[in-house]
C-alpha cells in the first residue's frame, strides 16, 4: 500500500487557549400575551368616544321658542275645504319668506293679528319646526273671541270681512325658518 500523501493545510489544527465552556440552555420564560388587555383597551376607548358623541348629538338643547310677540320668519299655505275635500293645487294663499308678528288678533295692542288657531300653533315651537293641521268653521260676528255657534274660542277667519276664508274649514302647512325674541334688541 502506498503512502498517502499529506496535506500540511489540514493537518495543522487551530490550537484553541481558551476553552469556551458550552452555555447551558436557554430556558424559556412563559410569559402572558397582553395582545388581549390592548383588545380591551383600545375598545373600551372607541366605546367610551361612542357614547361621549352619541349624548352630545341626543342631548336636548336650550332651542328658542316662540312666545307672544315674537317675530317669526316662516313659510306657509293656506287651503279651503270644499265639499269635504282640499284642493291641495289651489292654495287659497301661499307666502315664502315671511315675517309675522306672533300675537292674536284678539289681542288689543296689534291690529294685524293672527288668527287664534294658527296663534295657539306658533307658540312654543322653536326654528325648523313645521306641520301641516286643521282649523273648523269658525264664526265670530261680534268679534269676541268666541265662536258664535259653538261658544268655544274663535280659532279660524270668522269676521265677515275675511274674504274667501270667512266662514270656512281651512288647512294650514307652516315651516318656522327663524325666530326674534321681542325682547331682543337689534344691533
Amino acid at each position: 500500500m502506498g503512502h498517502l500523501k499529506h496535506n500540511p493545510k489540514r493537518s495543522k489544527e487551530k490550537i484553541d487557549d481558551t476553552k469556551e465552556e458550552p452555555l447551558p440552555p436557554k430556558k424559556y420564560v412563559y410569559r402572558k400575551s397582553r395582545t388581549s388587555i390592548w383588545m380591551v383597551l383600545i375598545f373600551l376607548a372607541i366605546s367610551g368616544i361612542l357614547i361621549i358623541a352619541i349624548f352630545i348629538t341626543f342631548t336636548p338643547r336650550e332651542t328658542e321658542t316662540i312666545e307672544k310677540y315674537d317675530l317669526v320668519l316662516l313659510d306657509y299655505t293656506i287651503w279651503v275645504e270644499e265639499n269635504h275635500d282640499y284642493n291641495y293645487s289651489n292654495p287659497v294663499i301661499q307666502i315664502y319668506n315671511t315675517t309675522l308678528n306672533v300675537s292674536s288678533r284678539y289681542d288689543e295692542n296689534v291690529e294685524d293679528g293672527l288668527i287664534l288657531g294658527f296663534y295657539n300653533e306658533l307658540l312654543g315651537k322653536s326654528v325648523g319646526h313645521g306641520r301641516t293641521f286643521n282649523i273648523n268653521v269658525t264664526i265670530d260676528l261680534d268679534k269676541d273671541g268666541i265662536d258664535d255657534v259653538t261658544n268655544k274660542d274663535a280659532l279660524g277667519y270668522g269676521f265677515p270681512g275675511d274674504g274667501l276664508l270667512y266662514n270656512r274649514t281651512i288647512m294650514i302647512n307652516y315651516k318656522i325658518l327663524a325666530i326674534q325674541k321681542a325682547n331682543a334688541t337689534i344691533s
